[in-house]
């Protein structure tokens, strides 16, 4: 995984968060990732959960998993998710069959966009050689 300063981090996880919804023509609203949605992706094992997937492989299953969760009802998703997980793909292809091709095109070009955002949120922060008052003392 990339190391990646704390300050680029908190400054890509801070503007990914802070976006407005975008709306499709569809009339659907895509809520910005965030640390919620990222933690639900990584439950659903998907592979946008990470920046380190390249947007070249991501299969329709994966995109249409990603949009659910940023643009179906936030309780809906979070009940499915955590109360039932076998419903999940068939709710997902639900809902994003009002999704044409050109959306998931724009889907899929700001999400290379935000991929830094999720890179950032998915690095391992690497300890300092300084005397940080948050190193493990030994007992």
């Amino acid at each position: 995984m990339p190391t990646i300063t704390i300050s680029t981090r908190e400054d890509n996880n801070n503007r990914s968060m802070v976006q407005p919804d975008a709306r499709l023509e569809s009339g659907i609203s895509l809520r910005p990732i965030s640390l919620g949605s990222l933690e639900i992706l990584r439950q659903l094992g998907n592979p946008l959960a990470s920046g380190d997937t390249s947007l070249s492989n991501i299969d329709t299953h994966t995109l249409t998993e990603f949009i659910w969760v940023h643009a179906a009802p936030l309780d809906e998703v979070v009940d499915t998710v955590y109360n039932a997980p076998s419903q999940v793909g068939r709710k997902a292809a639900l809902f994003a069959m009002t999704i044409s091709p050109a959306e998931l095109r724009t889907i899929t070009a700001s999400l290379s966009a935000d991929q830094a955002a999720v890179q950032a949120a998915s690095a391992i922060p690497q300890p300092d050689d300084t005397d940080s008052p948050n190193e493990r003392t030994p007992r």
